[in-house]
């Protein structure tokens, strides 16, 4: 029989690495157990949860959507030029010219945008914000031509082949951070991962 465990004497960071080592299918109700009282401690503390957030350390899925919105949002209002410019009619037909136009004004804007940051952090404003940033695998921060040509570009194109391909970017790409990695498919693609530091 297992010794019962008191896990509400444990700190966020001991359950958040029992949550993660857990062998879920064996001990069902251990987890059940472990998360509830995760849920509890936040709630009740919250200043803890930053404390959690050491440099180096994955980020979370919370905080990697919150830095997409902030991105997709910036996103959305650089393409407001383009939009006065041909109206949304343009974008219900559209020729090969015109993707291939919006294509290099969406590469345009992104280095305008985040370039300095990728560059120098491995970070978008919305990452910025967060405090988190692409990182290789072995925990050094990603160059922006890794960043670009392996992690952005290849979905980019993806996602102009319809329906198949947009499906695999806009859908199957973001499901994979729910998997143990906390990775995205474009991270296991480029090999990279999104870790919170201190910049």
């Amino acid at each position: 029989m297992d010794a019962k465990i008191n896990f509400s004497s444990y700190s966020l960071d001991e359950l958040y690495a029992c949550a993660e080592s857990i062998d879920r299918d064996l001990y069902p109700e251990r987890a059940k157990e472990i998360a509830e009282i995760i849920r509890q401690k936040e709630s009740e503390s919250p200043e803890e949860i930053n404390k959690t957030k050491q440099s180096g350390d994955k980020a979370s899925k919370f905080d990697r959507l919150i830095a997409a919105f902030i991105d997709l949002a910036i996103a959305l209002i650089s393409l407001i030029p383009i939009v006065y410019y041909v109206g949304f009619d343009a974008f219900q037909e559209p020729t090969l010219t015109f993707i291939a136009a919006v294509f290099f004004y969406g590469l345009l804007t992104t280095l305008i945008l985040h370039g300095y940051l990728l560059y120098y952090y491995g970070q978008t404003i919305g990452k910025h914000y967060m405090s988190i940033r692409i990182e290789n695998l072995d925990g050094s921060k990603a160059t922006l031509s890794t960043i670009y040509l392996k992690r952005m570009l290849p979905m980019q194109l993806i996602g102009f082949v319809p329906s198949v391909g947009q499906f695999i970017s806009g859908i199957v790409n973001p499901l994979f951070i729910f998997g143990k990695q906390r990775r995205c498919l474009h991270d296991y693609v480029a090999k990279t991962k999104v870790s919170y530091t201190d910049t």
